[in-house]
């Protein structure tokens, strides 16, 4: 078996594309980084994504039964370190900006993202330490011409 850390570091030797994963809904309003994210299939349009089961926003996500997956932009690296608790900025006061709207499931949406998938929660699978988030895409908005933020 490879060890955590050693999984973690051959890991981050892969370049992968930051996204924001967002809700809104009766249990509230939320959101983290993620970079575990990926398409599943395109018909019916289906993401997953994997979130720690310990983090605040996951209980929120998996609880409202929408999500919005945000594909940023090159140049919003500030909005990915919010996000990922950088600065310890309240969740509400993260959506604070104009950069978020909704599209059609509630979920916030970052309309200058390269891309915004708008999502309801198709199936949950716990795995470890984590949620396997599988997210049917009912709407989407996509920057004309942009080039996604990367972490390397």
């Amino acid at each position: 078996t490879v060890a955590s850390i050693d999984f973690r570091d051959a890991l981050s030797k892969a370049s992968t594309p930051v996204t924001v994963v967002a809700t809104n809904g009766p249990f509230g309003l939320a959101g983290l980084t993620c970079s575990a994210v990926c398409s599943v299939c395109d018909s019916p349009p289906t993401v997953l994504l994997c979130v720690n089961r310990k983090s605040y926003a996951t209980g929120i996500i998996k609880s409202n039964g929408v999500l919005s997956v945000n594909w940023l932009a090159a140049g919003q690296a500030v909005i990915s370190q919010t996000f990922a608790g950088v600065g310890s900025v309240p969740m509400e006061e993260r959506f604070d900006d104009k950069g978020w709207q909704t599209i059609a499931t509630g979920a916030p949406c970052r309309i200058d993202a390269a891309v915004s998938f708008d999502c309801t929660i198709a199936n949950i699978v716990d795995v470890g330490s984590h949620s396997v988030i599988f997210a049917e895409v009912v709407a989407r908005n996509q920057a004309e011409e942009c080039s996604p933020l990367i972490y390397h």
